[in-house]
């Protein structure tokens, strides 16, 4: 299968993801995310990854200014409503990949990707541009899931796709999204990225679904790689 992480399937993707997958997923580990960075009024802070808002939404009342990016320019679209919906003037979105940051070196006090790095084709350029545009002592907070014997969510998805469409091709392994799964990984990956004092934390919340329909049309219609 070609690969679903692209800027135009994830464009194609974008309303549905910001109506049926980022409100239900992303939105319940943003506060989590906020309260890891530690940041303070004073803060200049760039979100790769930011996908239509979720983070963004809880981030911005709590720093001095944001760059919000992604690589998809629908979900920038989206973005930007919202942001001037919110009030928040101290936003900036702009479409960027995060393997290739348009900033210069030392720009922010923080960076921040929210359940996206895992998915770059280059993860290590990923993780090496967001320490590039860090200033010294500044702080990182990356985030990704963990395996479908932990997020069982997704894990039970991919069974029953398994079991109902056998001829499917199947997926790398592991897949992307559970290609930051391993904590000794995640961690090493991020060392040779020439991060220090690097932890990871396990944040765990409860997904709450009417029915399997309500959670089939959640992925297919705001997730690429199900969709596709």
């Amino acid at each position: 299968m070609e690969n679903p992480d692209t800027p135009e399937n994830w464009g194609r993707a974008s309303r549905g993801y910001a109506e049926k997958v980022a409100p239900v997923l992303m939105r319940s580990f943003a506060d989590a995310i906020v309260e890891l960075l530690e940041a303070d009024p004073g803060c200049e802070v760039v979100e790769v990854g930011a996908g239509s808002g979720a983070l963004t939404e809880a981030l911005f009342p709590k720093v001095k200014s944001l760059l919000a990016t992604d690589f998809a320019p629908q979900m920038i679209d989206i973005l930007q409503q919202r942001m001037r919906a919110a009030g928040a003037n101290n936003v900036s979105c702009e479409v960027m990949d995060g393997q290739s940051l348009d900033c210069e070196d030392n720009r922010f006090d923080a960076a921040v990707c929210s359940f996206a790095l895992m998915l770059f084709p280059d993860r290590a350029k990923g993780f090496g541009e967001l320490c590039r545009v860090v200033r010294p002592g500044g702080r990182v907070v990356v985030s990704g899931w963990a395996g479908p014997d932990k997020f069982e969510a997704f894990g039970l998805l991919l069974e029953a796709m398994r079991v109902a469409f056998p001829d499917l091709p199947a997926p790398p392994k592991p897949p992307p999204v559970f290609s930051l799964a391993d904590p000794g990984a995640f961690a090493a990956e991020m060392q040779a990225a020439g991060y220090e004092d690097v932890q990871v934390e396990t944040v765990a919340r409860d997904l709450e679904t009417s029915s399997f329909e309500e959670m089939w049309e959640m992925f297919t219609v705001g997730a690429p790689p199900v969709q596709m």
